[in-house]
């Protein structure tokens, strides 16, 4: 055999086997359509991916369809004779949705037309898989990302970014995001350029609506396996309504902070381990704590009221004790408007907060008050009382004269009734005397714990017989439960005393066939309540204006007019007060109001 025809039949040889082998030997789907669509020829590969292809339209056995796809690449191939590769999806073998790359050549015969159609498919349904979910978080971050190149253009965008800013892609970021002609000095980017490393930072970026927003960024240099790179992806997250939050935060600590440091009250706070964290200069200068001493748990829990702290921390409300006692942190007690709260986060206690008012000098205020009240009517009485030596001096002095006359005449009638009219008037100065020196001289009361309507009782007992005898109906009401209070039980006795004996003398002197007078003792708010009231003659405004300042009475000579002085001043020494009602010929109603928490206190006896 000769040279040639052994070169021929080589030539020979391969193109047999690249006919028949090449084909089945690439590891990538091909197949061969004719004009009318026809799969004429497909390897194996192609039968792993699709199944078998005899007798089968390529838009059949790539996409499981009865008709030609509405636009079809094949079909312009074979119009124009160029090459394609597309993107395209169909289902595969076992009818699952896949993604592939299809490459599309025309076969050219010797007269230059393309009879046939190559078709070479690559899989790439994991690698679109990871691509679309890739784009889908690169898209769906709630942030703003975007690649820059060293050049600081913007490589890509993810759709919040776009959204905010439209499309940035190529534009320089330093132009986009902050409107600047020139690269920013503090670009993380450029910092991430320089070491490789992340940095972070804050910037304030403009929208294309020209609304600025302030921005917390991270920059991350995208590496290759060498270590090398030229992309750095930009994570940006707008703090704005954060920053307004922190800057609300601050004023507001600020605010709170200058409030409770200059306020006039102590303020107090402890954790839920009971450790005091806030002390202001109020409190300290109250407990007398100095600037540098600190405060245990044991301290703070002896400043306050026994059992004082347990209510608070039961109590979801505040706890207010309008007058208490407390000590300063040498154990010294003071007067108090004390309020407690439970600070609650989300239903979990975080501790405690305080408020005390100190009540020392308002204390030392309401009792020179009432020694003002007292002094004043002091003086008002001493008006009266001049007034009323007065008229007793004029009836001392005709008594005298009675007396001299009766002498000089031998008239015994006429001494008698001079002696007669000396003695009455003598007695009345008396009566005078010794009612201002008592009202004047400020006794002492001295206070224990009593039953208040008890009092009332043994006062409408006191006077039962002689109402009875006139034909006054007295009633004593007591209403509700009323608990034992500090009260000096001889002095109120004395003040329902005049109070019941003024209101039977005002029945007395009443027109009216049917006349009552009626005690109610009870308590509301905290305030124990005596009310005395009549339907006898009433008051008119001139005596209602009189009845608690003046040497005034009603009675004429039977009364001195200190009663309800006298009544006054003891329901001051109670820390209560006194009113009336009264219009004439309906009758008066007197009430005493006695606060629990102005009650006096019980002093210990010395031993």
């Amino acid at each position: 055999m000769t040279k040639e025809t052994t070169k021929n039949a080589q030539a020979t040889d391969l193109e047999r086997w690249v006919n028949l082998q090449l084909i089945e030997s690439i590891p990538l789907g091909i197949a061969i359509i004719d004009p009318d669509y026809n799969l004429v020829y497909a390897n194996d590969a192609f039968e792993q991916l699709f199944g078998a292809w005899n007798n089968r339209k390529c838009y059949n056995a790539y996409k499981n369809k009865d008709e030609m796809c509405d636009y079809c690449e094949s079909a312009m191939t074979f119009q124009d004779g160029l090459s394609r590769v597309n993107e395209e999806s169909g289902y595969d073998i076992n009818d699952r949705y896949i993604s592939y790359l299809q490459h599309a050549t025309p076969l050219v015969d010797e007269d230059g037309n393309f009879p046939y159609i190559v078709h070479i498919f690559t899989n790439i349904t994991e690698a679109t898989q990871i691509r679309d979910e890739y784009q889908i978080i690169f898209d769906q971050v709630p942030c703003n990302i975007l690649l820059i190149d060293r050049n600081f253009r913007i490589v890509k965008a993810n759709k919040q970014l776009r959204d905010w800013l439209g499309n940035p892609e190529g534009k320089y970021c330093f132009e986009t995001l902050k409107g600047l002609k020139h690269k920013c000095s503090e670009c993380t980017a450029r910092q991430t350029f320089e070491d490789g490393k992340i940095h972070t930072g804050y910037h304030a970026w403009k929208s294309n609506k020209g609304k600025t927003s302030h921005l917390h960024v991270i920059t991350v240099p995208l590496k290759r396996t060498d270590g090398s790179f030229d992309v750095v992806l930009e994570m940006a997250v707008d703090v704005t309504e954060t920053m307004k939050l922190q800057d609300g935060l601050k004023f507001a600590h600020t605010y709170l902070n200058t409030i409770i440091s200059t306020s006039m009250d102590g303020i107090l706070a402890v954790n839920e381990k009971g450790k005091v964290t806030i002390l202001n200069p109020a409190a300290r200068k109250f407990f007398k704590i100095k600037d540098n001493q600190v405060v245990s748990r044991e301290n703070f829990t002896a400043m306050l009221p026994k059992d004082f702290l347990a209510k608070v921390f039961e109590q979801r409300e505040h706890v207010y004790l309008p007058e208490a006692e407390v000590k300063t942190i040498d154990g010294k007690t003071f007067p108090v408007r004390l309020v407690g709260n439970k600070l609650m986060v989300d239903d979990k206690s975080i501790g405690m907060a305080f408020s005390a008012q100190d009540l020392s000098e308002i204390k030392q205020l309401e009792r020179e008050k009432l020694e003002a009240e007292r002094l004043s009517a002091v003086g008002h009485t001493v008006a009266g009382l001049a007034h009323g030596i007065k008229n007793l001096n004029t009836a001392l002095e005709g008594g005298m004269y009675m007396l001299k006359t009766g002498l000089a005449k031998g008239n015994i009638d006429r001494i008698q009734k001079g002696m007669e009219m000396l003695a009455r008037n003598i007695e009345r100065v008396s009566i005078f005397v010794k009612a201002f020196l008592s009202f004047s001289k400020g006794r002492e009361i001295h206070v224990k714990m009593c039953d208040p309507a008890e009092i009332a009782q043994e006062v409408i007992d006191l006077y039962a017989v002689k109402a009875d005898e006139l034909g006054i109906t007295l009633k004593n009401e007591t209403i509700g439960e009323i608990a034992p209070a500090p009260i000096d039980f001889e002095s109120m006795h004395e003040c329902l005393t005049n109070l019941v004996g003024n209101a039977i003398d005002a029945c007395q002197m009443s027109d009216k066939n049917s006349c009552y007078v009626t005690v109610r003792t009870f308590e509301e708010y905290s305030t124990i309540i005596y009310e005395v009231a009549d339907n006898g003659m009433g008051m008119d405004y001139e005596v209602k204006k009189k009845v608690f300042t003046t040497f005034f009475t009603t009675k004429g000579l039977g009364g001195s007019g200190l009663g309800l002085l006298m009544t006054k001043k003891i329901v001051h020494e109670h820390g209560g007060t006194i009113d009336l009602k009264s219009k004439p010929g309906k009758g008066t109603t007197f009430s005493i109001r006695l606060p629990r928490r102005r009650l006096p206190k019980i002093m210990k006896n010395k031993s």
